[in-house]
């Protein structure tokens, strides 16, 4: 008697505890999914089924295990059938308004450095009111208003506000931290190099560009592409129609197959919508240009443009590493459908892919780059890249964490980093278009991302990249990347009146870049003493 009650005891608890672990997890995903209610009735008959027929002599032999994998069909079954509906209904496009400060602002005494050509106009005074530039004139002979605030800006040069052009800022519990010290640093606007269909939403209802405290939000994309949410061609296609519907600056590809790369280029083209980030190293950066690929993110990623710069690129190329196969597996998409396990294993694939964006570690094939690197095909590189209109931001900064962020030998990492360092003014010198970005944003290394700018600046000073080169990759070339030459990149009258006054000329060297004595953003005066403060805000919570 005894050893039966035993027996059944341990039936019991055997029961519920496969009970508990296999609808368990069905529960879960049906809750991060926004299941539909009929998946959670499906799953709670099924449930209180099994326990009432275990009460009967129906359970009993091979019966026992045929009603398990029945439940457990008609469960997932439920899970998949009532996964919520996609129904995006196309965003209203509004006029993402230039704030404004309340008052007008006159800069006197002032050079104007003119981005586009490198001219300075000395001795000029700025007015702006309501966010925008509405007159320059030479000094005096613009008169104040009573409520004008008036700054003698003699011996500094005005420039447009510096444009981080690849960052991930949003979604981070210290974005507001961060957004202060962007600005802090001379950032006005950035460009969000991932995004999701609730951040869409906010940013064209007007978040994220309606503070002068604050840097603007320029463009940003939905979902990041991952093998994850874009396994195969159709798929990806319609995740692309998705994005376009929601309202998405962009199309941006994290890492996919050769077969849903080449897919989604066809229908952003289709959608007119620009298709930029990441090539993989299994595929060439040429062909990819001309398709159509609107901007190469970190010189494709995983030495892609290096391998395409190498004498060996066919070999190089032939052993890269693509995605794995089981991406493109008919029951790996099956189970990605499931929307609560699609969004946690792509948010796991692109912090990864942040991470480690700046390259791999593979020190037999890093030398092989060194050893095989072709100044000649580094320019026919280039000239693709020219003939094609492909933007290239190069992130230098990322690009060297990358390398010696690991216990890699440091002499092989320097000779690769002195490769991207060459590539970069290559590029540079046969008229590559390129932006200034950082890869920058929040995490740990949150208290960085202002800063990182100036950190790109060095680097790009390192390459050998002139002045006039570099001022241009942080103001002028981001409007006209983004086509909005009309309203930023230059100092002009009509223009936003988002201004970086600097105590230096920086014609004369990179290093006066980092000289800021106070920064404009729509109209709104923040000084030295006011940015300083931000900054040692930042300071005193990192010793907290």
């Amino acid at each position: 008697m005894e050893q039966n009650a035993k027996r059944k005891i341990l039936k019991t608890i055997g029961f519920m505890l496969l009970f508990v672990l296999l609808f368990g997890i069905v529960l879960v995903l049906m809750i991060s999914s926004d299941e539909r209610w009929f998946g959670y009735l499906i799953l709670a008959v099924c449930a209180g089924l099994l326990i009432a027929l275990r009460r009967t002599e129906l359970w009993h032999g091979w019966r026992v295990p045929l009603y398990w994998i029945l439940a457990l069909a008609i469960v997932w079954s439920g899970l998949f059938a009532g996964q919520p509906m996609v129904n995006i209904q196309p965003y209203t496009a509004m006029n993402l308004e230039q704030p404004s400060a309340s008052y007008q602002l006159l800069l006197n005494n002032v050079t104007i450095v003119d981005t586009q050509n490198g001219q300075l106009t000395s001795n000029m005074s700025i007015l702006s009111e309501d966010g925008e530039i509405i007159g320059i004139a030479p000094a005096g002979s613009i008169k104040a208003g009573e409520d004008t605030k008036i700054v003698d800006a003699a011996g500094k040069y005005a420039v447009p506000g510096y444009l981080n052009m690849h960052m991930h800022v949003l979604g981070d519990e210290k974005t507001p931290e961060i957004m202060s010290l962007l600005l802090a640093n001379g950032v006005t606007g950035f460009r969000q190099m991932s995004g999701s269909a609730g951040q869409l939403k906010e940013w064209r209802s007007g978040a994220f560009t309606s503070s002068s405290e604050e840097p603007a939000l320029l463009a940003m994309p939905g979902d990041v592409l991952t093998p994850i949410n874009a396994p195969t061609p159709k798929v990806a296609e319609e995740f692309v129609r998705e994005q376009q519907k929601e309202g998405a600056g962009f199309i941006k590809a994290g890492g996919v197959t050769p077969e849903v790369f080449d897919a989604v280029q066809a229908e952003a083209n289709k959608l007119n919508l620009p298709f930029v980030g990441h090539v993989l190293p299994d595929m060439d950066l040429k062909k990819a240009s001309e398709n159509g690929f609107y901007s190469v993110e970190h010189f494709g990623i995983n030495n892609g443009a290096l391998i395409s710069a190498s004498t060996d690129e066919s070999i190089l190329r032939a052993e890269a590493t693509g995605l794995p196969s089981i991406t493109s597996n008919p029951v790996f998409v099956y189970f990605m459908k499931i929307k609560g396990l699609r969004d946690f294993v792509n948010e796991q694939v692109v912090s990864l892919a942040i991470k480690t964006s700046g390259g791999k570690e593979d020190l037999a094939q890093l030398q092989h780059l060194i050893d095989s690197y072709s100044e000649e095909k580094a320019i026919q590189l280039a000239d693709v890249f020219v003939e094609n209109n492909t933007w290239q931001s190069p992130t230098l900064v990322r690009m060297h964490l990358g390398l010696f962020s690991n216990d890699s030998d440091k002499t092989i990492a320097q000779g690769v980093y002195d490769l991207y360092l060459k590539l970069a003014k290559t590029y540079d010198s046969k008229g590559v278009k390129m932006l200034v970005g950082t890869d920058e944003g929040g995490g740990a290394n949150w208290r960085n991302a202002g800063n990182s700018i100036h950190q790109e600046f060095d680097e790009l000073e390192k390459a050998g990249i002139s002045p006039l080169h570099v001022l241009q990759m942080a103001t002028f070339n981001g409007a006209e990347f983004l086509g909005r030459l009309d309203d930023m990149g230059t100092v002009e009258a009509g223009k936003n009146a988002d201004i970086v006054l600097l105590d230096a000329n920086p014609l004369e060297s990179v290093q006066n870049l980092h000289k800021i004595d106070a920064v404009i953003r729509a109209g709104a005066y923040h000084g030295k003493e006011e940015l300083n403060s931000i900054k040692k805000m930042k300071d005193s919570e990192q010793e907290e």
